[in-house]
Protein backbone atom coordinates (compact mmCIF):
# COMPACT_ATOMS: atom_id res chain seq x y z
CA UNK A 1 0.00 0.00 0.00
CA UNK A 2 1.40 3.22 -1.08
CA UNK A 3 2.09 5.67 2.24
CA UNK A 4 -0.51 7.89 2.86
CA UNK A 5 0.53 10.65 4.88
CA UNK A 6 3.59 13.17 3.72
CA UNK A 7 5.52 15.74 5.63
CA UNK A 8 7.21 18.35 4.09
CA UNK A 9 9.93 20.23 6.22
CA UNK A 10 12.56 22.73 5.81
CA UNK A 11 16.33 21.91 6.54
CA UNK A 12 18.28 25.04 8.36
CA UNK A 13 16.96 25.63 11.69
CA UNK A 14 14.00 22.58 11.45
CA UNK A 15 15.17 19.62 10.81
CA UNK A 16 18.67 20.86 10.40
CA UNK A 17 20.93 21.85 13.65
CA UNK A 18 20.79 19.06 16.85
CA UNK A 19 22.64 16.40 16.21
CA UNK A 20 20.92 14.23 18.85
CA UNK A 21 17.43 15.11 17.96
CA UNK A 22 18.15 14.79 13.74
CA UNK A 23 19.20 11.08 15.19
CA UNK A 24 16.04 10.79 16.79
CA UNK A 25 14.06 12.08 13.28
CA UNK A 26 16.13 9.57 11.75
CA UNK A 27 15.07 6.60 13.90
CA UNK A 28 11.62 7.37 14.01
CA UNK A 29 11.44 7.85 9.92
CA UNK A 30 13.28 4.43 9.43
CA UNK A 31 10.02 2.68 11.04
CA UNK A 32 7.66 4.85 9.16
CA UNK A 33 8.77 4.12 5.38
CA UNK A 34 5.37 2.32 5.21
CA UNK A 35 3.17 4.79 5.86
CA UNK A 36 4.55 8.23 5.23
CA UNK A 37 6.40 10.10 2.33
CA UNK A 38 9.10 12.61 3.15
CA UNK A 39 10.05 15.81 1.19
CA UNK A 40 12.35 18.45 1.71
CA UNK A 41 11.69 21.74 1.17
CA UNK A 42 14.52 24.19 1.19
CA UNK A 43 16.24 27.57 0.06
CA UNK A 44 19.43 24.96 -0.49
CA UNK A 45 20.31 23.61 -4.13
CA UNK A 46 19.56 20.40 -4.96
CA UNK A 47 23.27 18.98 -4.81
CA UNK A 48 23.47 20.20 -1.11
CA UNK A 49 21.14 18.86 0.21
CA UNK A 50 21.75 15.91 -1.92
CA UNK A 51 25.13 16.01 -0.26
CA UNK A 52 23.57 16.47 3.33
CA UNK A 53 21.52 12.82 2.51
CA UNK A 54 25.09 11.13 0.75
CA UNK A 55 26.82 11.16 4.38
CA UNK A 56 23.82 9.79 5.83
CA UNK A 57 22.94 12.93 8.27
CA UNK A 58 19.36 13.27 6.79
CA UNK A 59 17.04 9.84 5.25
CA UNK A 60 16.19 9.46 1.94
CA UNK A 61 13.54 11.77 0.90
CA UNK A 62 11.04 11.31 -2.21
CA UNK A 63 11.19 14.45 -3.57
CA UNK A 64 13.57 17.69 -2.98
CA UNK A 65 12.09 20.78 -3.33
CA UNK A 66 14.83 23.31 -3.56
CA UNK A 67 15.56 27.32 -4.09
CA UNK A 68 12.57 28.14 -2.19
CA UNK A 69 10.39 26.56 -3.93
CA UNK A 70 11.56 27.19 -7.47
CA UNK A 71 12.43 23.75 -8.39
CA UNK A 72 11.35 20.00 -7.44
CA UNK A 73 13.65 17.11 -8.29
CA UNK A 74 13.27 13.33 -7.78
CA UNK A 75 15.37 11.28 -5.19
CA UNK A 76 18.14 11.44 -7.74
CA UNK A 77 18.06 15.27 -8.36
CA UNK A 78 16.46 14.81 -11.48
CA UNK A 79 13.74 17.47 -12.43
CA UNK A 80 10.19 16.61 -11.65
CA UNK A 81 8.21 15.83 -14.37
CA UNK A 82 4.98 18.01 -14.87
CA UNK A 83 6.91 21.00 -12.72
CA UNK A 84 7.09 23.78 -13.18
CA UNK A 85 3.09 24.04 -14.39
CA UNK A 86 3.70 27.00 -16.29
CA UNK A 87 5.93 30.27 -17.30
CA UNK A 88 3.75 32.69 -18.25
CA UNK A 89 4.53 35.77 -16.68
CA UNK A 90 7.97 35.34 -16.13
CA UNK A 91 10.72 36.88 -17.19
CA UNK A 92 13.81 37.13 -15.05
CA UNK A 93 15.82 39.95 -16.89
CA UNK A 94 12.62 41.89 -16.32
CA UNK A 95 12.56 41.07 -12.64
CA UNK A 96 16.12 42.32 -12.56
CA UNK A 97 15.47 45.31 -14.70
CA UNK A 98 12.48 46.19 -12.36
CA UNK A 99 14.30 45.53 -8.90
CA UNK A 100 17.15 47.75 -10.02
CA UNK A 101 15.65 50.82 -9.43
CA UNK A 102 14.74 49.77 -5.25
CA UNK A 103 17.39 51.29 -3.08
CA UNK A 104 19.28 48.97 -0.81
CA UNK A 105 18.33 45.74 -2.37
CA UNK A 106 21.34 44.23 -3.57
CA UNK A 107 21.29 40.65 -5.87
CA UNK A 108 23.21 38.27 -4.41
CA UNK A 109 26.20 36.34 -5.90
CA UNK A 110 25.67 34.51 -8.82
CA UNK A 111 26.06 30.81 -7.10
CA UNK A 112 22.54 31.88 -5.66
CA UNK A 113 20.68 32.62 -8.21
CA UNK A 114 18.94 30.42 -10.95
CA UNK A 115 16.55 30.31 -13.89
CA UNK A 116 13.67 30.23 -11.97
CA UNK A 117 14.69 32.97 -8.73
CA UNK A 118 16.04 35.94 -8.45
CA UNK A 119 17.81 36.37 -5.07
CA UNK A 120 18.87 39.49 -3.48
CA UNK A 121 19.74 41.06 0.32
CA UNK A 122 17.44 43.51 1.57
CA UNK A 123 17.36 44.16 5.09
CA UNK A 124 14.30 45.07 7.38
CA UNK A 125 11.85 45.21 4.82
CA UNK A 126 8.84 47.08 6.61
CA UNK A 127 5.35 45.14 4.77
CA UNK A 128 4.25 48.32 2.61
CA UNK A 129 7.72 48.08 1.06
CA UNK A 130 7.31 44.50 0.58
CA UNK A 131 4.10 45.76 -1.25
CA UNK A 132 5.61 48.26 -3.15
CA UNK A 133 8.20 45.63 -4.73
CA UNK A 134 5.24 43.52 -5.63
CA UNK A 135 3.06 46.53 -7.06
CA UNK A 136 6.10 47.27 -9.32
CA UNK A 137 6.69 43.94 -10.48
CA UNK A 138 2.87 43.37 -11.48
CA UNK A 139 2.78 46.62 -13.33
CA UNK A 140 5.20 45.49 -15.90
CA UNK A 141 3.03 42.12 -16.29
CA UNK A 142 4.95 39.70 -14.00
CA UNK A 143 3.25 37.12 -12.57
CA UNK A 144 5.69 36.62 -9.17
CA UNK A 145 5.70 35.09 -5.68
CA UNK A 146 7.51 37.12 -3.50
CA UNK A 147 9.73 35.03 -0.58
CA UNK A 148 11.34 37.39 2.41
CA UNK A 149 12.81 35.72 5.33
CA UNK A 150 15.25 36.70 8.08
CA UNK A 151 15.12 40.16 7.53
CA UNK A 152 17.27 39.47 4.93
CA UNK A 153 16.60 37.71 1.73
CA UNK A 154 14.20 38.15 -0.64
CA UNK A 155 13.75 35.75 -3.64
CA UNK A 156 11.48 36.50 -6.99
CA UNK A 157 9.96 33.38 -8.11
CA UNK A 158 7.17 32.99 -10.53
CA UNK A 159 4.21 33.01 -9.45
CA UNK A 160 3.01 29.72 -9.99
CA UNK A 161 6.55 28.42 -7.77
CA UNK A 162 6.95 28.40 -3.92
CA UNK A 163 7.10 25.66 -1.18
CA UNK A 164 3.81 25.40 -0.88
CA UNK A 165 2.83 25.68 -4.50
CA UNK A 166 5.49 22.74 -4.86
CA UNK A 167 3.36 20.74 -1.46
CA UNK A 168 0.26 21.21 -3.11
CA UNK A 169 1.81 19.34 -6.09
CA UNK A 170 3.51 16.79 -5.02
CA UNK A 171 0.49 16.03 -2.45
CA UNK A 172 -2.08 15.94 -5.45
CA UNK A 173 0.62 13.99 -7.56
CA UNK A 174 0.24 11.15 -4.59
CA UNK A 175 -3.60 11.88 -3.99
CA UNK A 176 -3.20 13.23 -0.30
CA UNK A 177 -5.39 15.31 0.54
CA UNK A 178 -4.55 18.12 2.72
CA UNK A 179 -5.34 17.01 5.99
CA UNK A 180 -2.82 14.18 5.67
CA UNK A 181 0.31 16.79 5.04
CA UNK A 182 2.18 18.20 7.67
CA UNK A 183 4.34 21.24 6.69
CA UNK A 184 7.29 21.99 9.03
CA UNK A 185 9.76 25.31 9.04
CA UNK A 186 11.24 27.90 11.16
CA UNK A 187 11.51 31.08 9.21
CA UNK A 188 9.45 33.57 6.85
CA UNK A 189 10.00 31.18 3.59
CA UNK A 190 8.06 28.79 5.54
CA UNK A 191 5.03 30.83 5.96
CA UNK A 192 3.01 30.08 3.10
CA UNK A 193 3.85 26.68 3.44
CA UNK A 194 2.83 26.68 6.91
CA UNK A 195 -1.00 28.41 5.52
CA UNK A 196 -1.41 26.47 2.73
CA UNK A 197 -4.09 24.24 4.67
CA UNK A 198 -1.87 21.99 5.35
CA UNK A 199 -1.14 20.55 9.34
CA UNK A 200 1.34 23.12 10.37
CA UNK A 201 4.35 22.96 12.61
CA UNK A 202 6.34 26.25 13.78
CA UNK A 203 10.00 24.67 15.95
CA UNK A 204 10.14 26.71 18.59
CA UNK A 205 13.60 28.04 17.57
CA UNK A 206 11.35 30.14 14.71
CA UNK A 207 12.05 33.10 13.65
CA UNK A 208 10.17 35.90 15.44
CA UNK A 209 8.40 36.73 11.23
CA UNK A 210 6.30 33.90 12.40
CA UNK A 211 5.02 34.99 15.46
CA UNK A 212 1.81 36.23 14.02
CA UNK A 213 0.69 32.71 12.25
CA UNK A 214 -1.43 30.81 14.51
CA UNK A 215 -5.15 29.37 14.01
CA UNK A 216 -6.41 25.30 14.38
CA UNK A 217 -4.11 23.75 12.05
CA UNK A 218 -0.74 25.16 13.31
CA UNK A 219 0.71 23.77 16.20
CA UNK A 220 3.86 25.49 18.06
CA UNK A 221 6.36 22.94 19.87
CA UNK A 222 7.78 23.65 22.82
CA UNK A 223 10.82 21.90 21.32
CA UNK A 224 13.12 23.05 18.90
CA UNK A 225 14.66 21.96 15.21
CA UNK A 226 13.79 17.95 14.98
CA UNK A 227 12.44 17.75 18.42
CA UNK A 228 9.78 20.01 17.39
CA UNK A 229 9.18 18.34 14.38
CA UNK A 230 8.57 15.15 15.76
CA UNK A 231 6.69 16.94 18.51
CA UNK A 232 4.68 18.32 15.96
CA UNK A 233 3.80 15.11 14.36
CA UNK A 234 2.66 13.90 17.82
Amino acid sequence: MDPQRLLVSDLDGTLLGDEVALERFRDWFAGQRQSWRLVFATGRTVESVMAIVAAGDLPAPDAIVSNVGADIHDPVGGPWPGWPTSTDGWDLELVRTCLAQFAGIVPQPAGSQTARKASYHATDLSDASLNDIRTALERTGLRVTLVYSSARDLDVLPGDAGKAAAARFLADSWGLPAQHVIAAGDSGNDAELLTAGFRGVIVANAQPELDSLAGPTICRSAYSQAAGVLDGIR
